[in-house]
């Protein structure tokens, strides 16, 4: 009797064990997790839990990223990144600020590599100035309100004056630029192009700021809240009265040694842009609000 008791003892563990062991489990799981969390996000950042998966508040959320030639090994670690974040943050399209268009390295490659996630990818392109390259998307959001993404040739801004004149395909671009917001009604408009077109210290000359003076002008008429594009001398972030420039880093760009692109969600009430390195690490914010107020 007492040898069936000790048996019957051992076939089933205490209870105290049980618990400890699903105690350590616990721990491990939530160690894992808060592993991942550091690696995607700086401290004092925020996680992914602090952020919020997906878009908040019945937003939607995109990526922006700046085209151009890297090295096999690299570009494949910027687009698995930029995979991952586009799975946890359910985002619904990629920008890319290309200057070649479908001839660009990383368009070729990321719309290929995005087509299994049903993520189109968008591209601005330098086509001599005609409005062939350009485009205008309409992205639903709830409560009813829309995000307009215009895309922009900023290729003829390239070209010299000529006895103090812009060119033909330069004028061609402002017009139609100022006809597609005046079509807009959207709560959100957002214009995208390769250029930065802005000035915002002394390396800008005369003829760069009578270049880019009319786009702000158009820019502020129609409440355009930012405006992305390659960076430049104003860094990641340069605001401008009620908007946001935004610039992406390009490869074998002087101004910044880190390649990466940002992640935007936009909500009903503001935008929040963040800089994301090749390591999933968030390297500078920013967030606009939709009636022209916001914190760097």
């Amino acid at each position: 009797m007492e040898e069936e008791e000790v048996a019957d003892h051992n076939c089933q563990p205490p209870w105290r064990r049980t618990v400890a062991v699903q105690a350590a489990l616990c721990l491990a799981l939530y160690a894992a997790f808060s592993i991942g969390e550091q690696q995607l996000f700086p401290r004092g950042g925020g996680g992914v839990d602090a952020l919020g998966r997906g878009a908040r508040g019945g937003g939607v959320a995109f990526l922006s990223v700046a085209g151009g030639a890297r090295a096999p090994a690299e570009q494949a670690r910027l687009l698995r990144q930029m995979e991952t974040i586009a799975e946890v943050y359910e985002v619904k399209l990629v920008l890319d600020v290309a200057q070649f268009g479908e001839d660009d390295p990383l368009w070729q490659n990321g719309s290929l590599y995005f087509q299994a996630l049903n993520i189109p990818w968008y591209y601005t392109t330098s086509s001599q100035g005609r409005t062939v390259g350009n485009f205008l998307k309409k992205v639903n959001m709830s409560y009813d309100q829309v995000l307009d993404i215009i895309g922009l040739d900023t290729g003829s801004l390239q070209e010299p004056l000529h006895d103090g004149k812009v060119s033909a395909s330069y004028r061609e671009q402002t017009k139609w630029l100022e006809r597609s917001l005046a079509l807009t009604g959207g709560n959100w408009k957002i214009v995208v192009g390769y250029n930065p077109l802005i000035v915002c210290n002394d390396a800008e000359t005369p003829e760069t700021t009578k270049f880019y003076a009319p786009f702000q002008r158009t820019f502020a008429k129609y409440e355009v809240n930012a405006y992305l594009s390659t960076g430049g001398f104003c860094g990641y972030f340069h605001r401008d009265n009620s908007m946001l420039y935004i610039g992406n880093p390009s490869p074998g760009d002087n101004q910044t040694n880190v390649d990466g692109f940002f992640l935007h969600r936009v909500s009903p009430i503001e935008m929040e842009s963040m800089l994301m390195n090749v390591e999933g690490k968030v390297i500078q914010r920013s967030v606009v609000h939709q009636h022209g107020t916001g914190a760097m």
